[in-house]
């Protein structure tokens, strides 16, 4: 069943510290713009903790990291010297999107990433950013995300002892390393139907179904659909994950 992307964040307390408005200054020095120097924040890896959902990445050192969701609540923390930074989620209910932005004095700068978090954290979580590979947070597999624009297509997963061979269609795609141990694949494929990882086929949903700001229970796995400027959307499949 279809349901709209449900924001259910008990952070009424929080709200408030993280969502106020900074007032302008007249002091012509504090008013010099500084947000050349404020670099947004980057989510790096997720961890349950007895129900809640602990997000940890990198910032600016001691920078106030914010994951803010669509209704203006928000949770916040202070990044260490380093730039590390860890949040603690709420126990959370349906389908949450939250953007991570990083707050310096009265600059802000949000990060072209939204992160997912599809049924309170019992299903997938993932970083989605148009136009870029979905990076799957909750788990890795054979095959952890595919994405598809309309024309074309890219799937990422876990190198298990080399690249894998990766066809969509009966098409060899390009396949190119990421980070340690993954990979990503690029497709010219308007219409995918499978996609073969390694030997082991993967039957795609409808890539292109679904409104904006979706999600969806769609063949085995999870499909989200987000909208694109100006009038594009980007479709994302998450499999359940197999090793």
């Amino acid at each position: 069943m279809k349901r709209r992307i449900i924001v259910l964040i008990a952070l009424a307390a929080m709200t408030a510290a993280c969502s106020d408005a900074h007032p302008g200054s007249t002091d012509p020095a504090e008013a010099q713009p500084t947000s050349a120097w404020v670099q947004p924040p980057h989510i790096d890896a997720v961890a349950r903790d007895r129900g809640v959902i602990v997000v940890r990445g990198a910032a600016g050192p001691n920078a106030r990291v914010v994951l803010r969701a669509g209704d203006g609540a928000a949770v916040a923390a202070t990044a260490d010297a380093t730039g590390r930074f860890e949040l603690r989620l709420p126990v959370l209910q349906g389908d949450v999107f939250l953007r991570p932005e990083v707050q310096v004095g009265e600059d802000a700068a949000a990060s072209p990433e939204t992160l997912i978090v599809v049924q309170g954290g019992a299903g997938p979580i993932a970083l989605v950013a148009s136009g870029r590979p979905t990076i799957r947070l909750d788990a890795h597999g054979l095959l952890d995300a595919v994405d598809h624009d309309g024309k074309t297509l890219a799937a990422s997963g876990r190198a298990v002892g080399g690249l894998p061979s990766v066809s969509v269609d009966g098409v060899k795609a390009q396949v190119s390393p990421t980070g340690a141990v993954g990979w990503v694949a690029l497709s010219a494929d308007a219409t995918p139907n499978s996609i073969d990882v390694g030997g082991r086929v993967f039957t795609l949903p409808e890539m292109g179904a679904g409104a904006s700001f979706s999600v969806e229970r769609a063949g085995d796995g999870w499909r989200l659909t987000l909208p694109v400027a100006p009038q594009g959307r980007q479709t994302t499949w998450l499999p359940d994950l197999r090793s």
